[in-house]
């Protein structure tokens, strides 16, 4: 196995293994996509942290521990806030994470820290017309206008661009991902999209493309086995199947993405557009009816409002804002609009719409349980965020 390049440090070393493997499955790395940066920092943090918890050379670490401590985010929390050294102090302060000298601390600051998806675009690789107008403000003597960060500090950003959680929680499974993917190629197993062919169980004979690998996880050795297993999409079966890796063999006589013609995938699965007009739409009182069960002031909503709504027409949702703090006191606040057309064919009029303001709050980006309040207007809801935002 290659060793640490003289000169290379611990955290250049495992920046440079987290970088070959991050590109194995993204193609390259790009220094200017959040994406990018994310996944592999992710990679390379788990790499160093083991390096340090086990006294070893970052080229010994085994990609067969690094992804079984990828599982989620909360393992690798554990993992680097009890071996590398002031992690978990950046993170324990009051204003959440901060700046570091320590460049591996600053990058897990880095990850754990919340943005703001409705800063200014600016690009940090090329000027902005932003960039124009805070310099003619500040050639006015307006030196004092507090300083606006760019979104995602000018990178561009593909991967749930919408949302202000934390990279660590956004970005850990698609490291996986990567990692996966170079285990498997060091193991002889297939690659996502490969194609491949069942020559056992109950598809024996079927050919499709492989979208996902499946391992086994040792516990005790903090370890992963495989690949084991792989999730495949065969052409004339509906969905996906889970096929044992002994049962599989490559197949080279289609490529992708074509598939043969006449295929159950070569086109919509049969009856697609007949099922999806027989998903039940819920009327505006069943919809009201949800929203106030899960709503923690359901007396917010006054009867004469719940009235009016049971009576609309229909029922409509926007994603106004989402807002979050990081740990230690870690948060996200999204603000709902729920707005119900009172008339057959709605009109730009107040009148016509009916508005109940939900504000939602997670404690994480999977949070599978989270709070919500009630507001009637959006300055209501604005000033409820902000509480629970400073609660937090």
């Amino acid at each position: 196995m290659r060793k640490s390049m003289a000169g290379d440090g611990p955290w250049q070393a495992a920046l440079r293994r987290a970088t070959d493997a991050a590109a194995s499955r993204l193609g390259s790395v790009d220094e200017d996509c959040w994406d990018d940066v994310a996944i592999r920092d992710i990679i390379a943090i788990a790499l160093y942290a083991l390096q340090v918890r086990d006294g070893r050379d970052v080229d010994d670490v085994s990609w067969a521990s690094v992804l079984w401590w990828l599982w989620d985010d909360e393992r690798v929390i554990t993992l680097v806030e009890e071996s590398i050294p002031g992690a978990s102090a950046a993170m324990a302060s009051a204003g959440g994470p901060g700046g570091s000298a320590d460049p591996v601390v600053a990058r897990w600051c880095w990850l754990n820290r919340t943005w703001d998806p409705d800063a200014p675009i600016r690009r940090r690789n090329r000027a902005s017309q932003w960039d124009g107008t805070l310099q003619q403000l500040r050639g006015r003597g307006e030196e004092l206008l507090p300083r606006v960060e760019a979104r995602w500090e000018g990178m561009s950003r593909g991967i749930a661009n919408g949302l202000p959680d934390p990279a660590i929680e956004i970005c850990t499974h698609w490291a996986a991902g990567a990692v996966a993917a170079a285990l498997s190629a060091a193991n002889g197993g297939y690659e996502i999209h490969q194609r491949v062919r069942a020559t056992a169980g109950a598809f024996e004979g079927q050919v499709g493309y492989v979208s996902d690998v499946g391992w086994e996880f040792d516990d005790t050795a903090q370890q992963v086995i495989g690949p084991a297993g792989y999730v495949v999409d065969f052409d004339d079966v509906q969905g996906t199947e889970c096929i044992d890796a002994e049962h599989l063999a490559s197949a080279t006589d289609r490529r992708w993405p074509r598939r043969s013609a006449g295929s159950l995938k070569d086109g919509p699965p049969p009856g697609l557009d007949d099922r999806l007009a027989q998903i039940p739409h819920p009327t505006c009182a069943e919809d009201l009816d949800a929203l106030l069960a899960q709503a923690g002031n359901p007396q917010a909503v006054p009867e004469q409002l719940r009235q009016v709504i049971r009576a609309a027409h229909q029922h409509h949702h926007v994603d106004v804002r989402r807002q979050a703090s990081p740990r230690p006191h870690r948060v996200t606040v999204q603000t709902v609009l729920h707005w119900y057309q009172l008339t057959e064919h709605y009109q730009v009029d107040p009148q016509s719409r009916a508005e109940v303001w939900e504000v939602r709050v997670n404690r994480h980006l999977h949070d599978e349980e989270p709070t919500c309040s009630l507001a009637l207007d959006r300055k209501e809801a604005e000033e409820l965020a902000a509480r629970l935002l400073r609660a937090s």
